[in-house]
């Protein structure tokens, strides 16, 4: 016949509050710093690349100043690119603080919304679209057309680096053991 005491439940809490509050292993925080740089270099690269993008022809000089989309997805990349810098260097101080999952989140979301209004511009731009009555200008810009693309890449490997690390920032370190009965 077992017996259960007042004094056993509160040991078992104890232990099971002492399980969750353990720091992030060595490896999760070597992880996420590195998902975290990864994404900082991708947004940084993917904001230079388009902000330095312009191309000249027959006087017409075409500049991602000439598209809000552009104009927004540089912003954002920069704006991501600061972020991930910022927690990266903070890691440690940082990966056991709940809303540093929603503030990744957040940023997942605005990099999602801000390579798909750009993809969805230079899809346009790219092929065309003949009921619309509007050309592919790439035909005639394929130097910038081109450098969008490689932003577009950029900004997804940043997309998918800020994914995972939302998914760790999540769960920082591994469940607590199930309590036992």
């Amino acid at each position: 016949m077992t017996m259960e005491l007042e004094s056993q439940e509160v040991v078992v809490e104890t232990t099971t509050a002492a399980a969750a509050a353990r720091a992030a292993s060595a490896a999760h925080v070597r992880t996420t710093v590195a998902l975290r740089l990864l994404a900082f270099a991708a947004s940084l690269a993917a904001a230079v690349v388009v902000a330095t993008n312009r191309q000249e022809r027959w006087g017409i000089t075409v500049t991602f100043k000439m598209f809000a989309v552009w104009e927004a997805f540089v912003a954002i990349n920069f704006a991501c690119a600061a972020y991930a810098l910022l927690t990266a260097v903070f890691v440690k101080k940082l990966v056991s603080k709940h809303w540093l999952h929603h503030m990744d989140q957040f940023t997942v979301n605005l990099q999602a919304a801000s390579t798909a209004g750009a993809g969805a511009v230079g899809s346009v731009a790219m092929w065309g679209n003949e009921p619309s009555g509007w050309y592919a200008v790439c035909r005639l810009y394929r130097l910038y057309c081109d450098r969008g693309a490689v932003s577009l890449a950029l900004a997804f490997v940043a997309f998918v680096a800020f994914g995972v690390a939302s998914s760790l920032s999540r769960y920082p370190r591994a469940p607590p053991p199930p309590a036992p009965r």
